[in-house]
């Protein structure tokens, strides 16, 4: 943890109880099922050395038998970074090297570092930028010295903010490009869409994505105070954006104060950030079982919960299944 501490720390510094997934697939009677699981407690902490008899999986409201269960946390990750570069991030200022950058997109670079150090090495990594328009700035690749270089090279903001219609791209992308079975998108941005474009149609997207968003905002005083809401117990229109596009895909999100950027307590918040996305993405285990049911996978009801009441069980399908 202090050695992370310290690389995201000299990133920014230096640079300034259910998810039900759809598919257009049939099966039949008995055919096999995969699910990505991870289990947590009430504090967020991942519960390991967990066996099959620790769960309780249904399909269409019918137990069904876990037919296999194993530990599996080497599975390769296809992750897909988008970064907003749009006007609205320009502030703070920083300086580096006698030249006026923007702190906001250094830290969000920053932050897509620190991701890139938990991978695996066989991991695969796609880097897009967007501000009003949507940019591929490094295809899928497993290099991560040439992912960083990319990344410090990304110091230049652009114009207005179309994010609903960059991160619907940038999960097409991900999807079309990406080789292995497990696949996520990480957005760092301010939230601040000036298209015109509806949420709405960004939410139906992410629901037939099959895609894991996790969402990263940097909040400045467009936001109300920093650290607290605009309007006191009720989230802003920013954190519900965020928090619906990581509920509707199966991720989650978190909210950093641009002001607050190198303080002790906000680099402790993104490194514990990421390190749970590093875990989430590969998950904890791998079940498998076979259907009771015949029909398209996408009118499958699977729920799966843990024998402990208090443990959080989130997973994901493999939708690559029935393809091999």
């Amino acid at each position: 943890m202090k050695s992370l501490a310290l690389a995201l720390a000299a990133s920014i510094a230096a640079s300034m109880m259910l998810v039900c997934m759809t598919a257009a697939q049939t099966s039949r009677p008995g055919s096999p099922q995969t699910l990505f699981v991870s289990v947590t407690n009430k504090a967020g902490q991942y519960i390991p050395n967990l066996k099959a008899a620790d769960f309780i999986l249904e399909e269409n409201g019918s137990r069904q038998e876990i037919a296999n269960f194993k530990p599996d946390s080497e599975a390769p990750v296809s992750l897909g970074i988008l970064i907003d570069k749009s006007a609205s991030m320009r502030l703070p200022v920083a300086n580096q090297g006698g030249e006026k950058v923007s702190a906001a997109l250094l830290a969000a670079n920053g932050a897509a570092k620190v991701v890139l150090k938990l991978m695996k090495p066989q991991d695969e990594y796609l880097l897009m930028v967007f501000d009003d328009v949507f940019n591929v700035k490094q295809n899928f690749t497993s290099d991560g010295k040439k992912m960083t270089e990319t990344l410090s090279k990304n110091l230049s903001v652009g114009g207005s903010t179309r994010l609903y219609r960059a991160i619907a791209d940038a999960l097409k992308e991900t999807s079309k490009k990406a080789k292995n079975r497990r696949k996520a998108l990480i957005v760092i941005t301010d939230v601040h869409d000036t298209s015109g474009d509806k949420v709405e149609d960004l939410q139906a997207t992410i629901r037939s994505s099959e895609i894991p968003v996790y969402t990263f905002g940097m909040r400045w005083d467009a936001w109300g105070v920093p650290g607290e809401d605009a309007q006191p117990g009720k989230s802003t229109y920013e954190q519900e954006v965020l928090k619906m596009m990581a509920v509707d895909s199966g991720g989650f999100s978190m909210v950093v104060d641009i002001p607050n950027l190198l303080t002790d307590y906000t680099i402790s918040r993104m490194i514990d950030f990421v390190s749970t996305i590093g875990v989430d993405l590969r998950g904890q285990y791998t079940l498998t079982y076979n259907s009771s049911t015949a029909g398209d996978d996408a009118e499958r009801a699977i729920r799966l919960r843990s024998t402990t009441p208090e443990y959080q069980v989130r997973f994901s399908r493999d939708i690559n299944q029935g393809k091999k």
